[in-house]
């Protein structure tokens, strides 16, 4: 066991290092001078700004996260808990997103069952799709014969949010794995359902539309900084578009099943960002920025919290240990 543990972290390190030259290369073969004098035109402060957006998305998603903990009857000091967070980041990059979900691993010293865990990260990965998505409509708003399109689109979408939590939908899709003639693609529907059932109390209409606003306040932020970096680089652009742009860049990024986006995202974000109306040099820089003060800092914040850690001991040694002190102070006393 603890051997293939080694070989898993080894290998997830691998793929941060090779995700981070490949980065590394990207940027060497596009350009970097623009780049470089794109970044010296937004500054300490911009650059500082950017990072500081990012952060209160990740903050705000984390009060998301802890409202759910506590939701489902656990409780965890609130820093250590924030640390278990931002460790999933450090692995973002990895094949299958793995860090997403090695939060489960530390919580579950805390008593917390990998279902609940479980439940909270796809409750959570939901509603980023459909905020996501729907910022990504915003772009409709430039086409003035097709407005309303945003509004009916965005209420389909939140009257179906309701859906996910009904029994019968979990009961049809138990039904559907017994018709699906492929094991690994039965296995995927049954995982699903059993997700559903997990995720049900996180589902109800309170605590959905609570995490709803929180997640769309949160990439809100985001996106208003993505603005923030178009209008500092001298590209003019109105406000929901630029959150169209980004938010369609992320949702191509995930569709693409590329580890992190990487790649997929700076190109769908350069392509747009070409067709409305930016210079080969800017569409090169925006998407290498955002990234470089999105997803790297993420990876960076997670390294970090991983690190510190690694340098405290987890509860279930601690308690294993704390468990072994009273068995030696009774051998000790029956061999005087």
């Amino acid at each position: 066991m603890l051997n293939s543990g080694g070989r898993q972290k080894r290998a997830l390190a691998l793929s941060l290092v090779l995700a981070a030259l490949l980065y590394l290369v990207f940027i060497l073969l596009t350009g970097y001078e623009s780049m470089l004098a794109a970044a010296s035109r937004l500054g300490l402060a911009g650059w500082l700004l950017l990072l500081a957006s990012s952060l209160v998305n990740y903050l705000l998603r984390f009060g998301r996260w802890q409202f759910y903990l506590r939701a489902l009857g656990h409780a965890l000091p609130l820093r250590l808990h924030f640390l278990y967070y931002l460790s999933g980041f450090a692995l973002t990059t990895s094949p299958g997103k793995a860090g997403e979900t090695i939060r489960s691993v530390y919580l579950r010293d805390h008593g917390v069952p990998w279902t609940d865990s479980l439940a909270m990260f796809f409750t959570e990965r939901v509603l980023d799709v459909v905020v996501v998505t729907l910022l990504a409509t915003l772009a409709v708003l430039s086409l003035d014969r097709y407005g309303g399109f945003i509004f009916t689109a965005a209420g389909m979408l939140l009257l179906f949010l309701p859906l996910l939590r009904s029994p019968w939908l979990v009961a049809w899709l138990e039904r559907l794995t017994l018709r699906i003639p492929r094991l690994r693609l039965r296995r995927m529907v049954l995982h699903l359902s059993e997700l559903l059932d997990a995720a049900r109390s996180l589902l109800q209409w309170r605590r959905l539309y609570g995490g709803l606003g929180i997640g769309l306040l949160a990439w809100a932020v985001q996106g208003m900084a993505f603005q923030y970096l178009l209008t500092s680089l001298l590209l003019d652009m109105p406000w929901h578009l630029a959150m169209a742009i980004y938010a369609i860049s992320l949702l191509a990024g995930a569709l693409s099943f590329v580890p992190g986006g990487i790649g997929t995202t700076e190109a769908v974000m350069g392509l747009l960002l070409l067709q409305f109306g930016a210079d080969p040099a800017t569409a090169v820089a925006v998407p290498v920025i955002n990234r470089l003060s999105t997803l790297w800092f993420a990876v960076t914040l997670g390294l970090l919290a991983s690190l510190v850690l690694g340098l405290r001991p987890s509860p279930s040694r601690a308690n294993s240990a704390e468990a072994q002190v009273p068995q030696r102070q009774s051998e000790d006393t029956e061999d005087r």
